[in-house]
């Protein structure tokens, strides 16, 4: 894994969590999330739910492990489980090595974790299908949007 957590956040970690974690894992400051959400090795991207996160797991497949903390955090995240179904919340709100691990056996292991890939994978085609032609619907959107701006500066 690869944990983008800020210095004061390494600070409340259990004890030994770093040495028991060396050999799998890697905790930095900062990480390039799109690279990272790009690579054909990622299974899974925990995510605390802001909207730029969960646009960004969408466009590159990425099923998702909802942690959000405040604001629409927690409503983007019911999105992601129970709307969109392309990931799943934290057992209980807090990560926990059980609730963790519960929602990678779900995603690795489970039928439910091969639906949930299938679906942001189709979400990610539909997204793709919005951007890359000049009839999607992203680029008529911004078509309209331009539009209105030359209307308002034009009164």
């Amino acid at each position: 894994f690869i944990w983008s957590l800020r210095d004061n956040g390494v600070k409340i970690l259990p004890k030994g969590f770093l040495e028991r974690t060396e050999e799998f894992g890697k905790i930095v400051s900062w990480a390039p999330q799109l690279e990272i959400l790009e690579h054909s090795c990622v299974g899974v991207f925990v995510t605390h739910c802001g909207w730029n996160s969960i646009s960004e797991g969408i466009s590159y497949g990425v099923p998702m492990i909802c942690r959000p903390f405040f604001g629409d955090q927690k409503l983007n995240s019911r999105m992601v489980e129970s709307v969109w179904q392309i990931g799943l919340q934290i057992e209980g709100g807090s990560f926990t090595e059980s609730g963790t691990m519960n929602a990678l056996d779900i995603f690795f292991k489970e039928e439910k974790g091969k639906v949930l890939r299938q679906n942001v994978k189709r979400l990610k085609e539909k997204a793709l299908e919005a951007v890359k032609s000049d009839n999607g619907s992203s680029t008529e959107n911004f078509k309209v949007l331009v539009e209105l701006v030359k209307c308002h500066k034009a009164t």
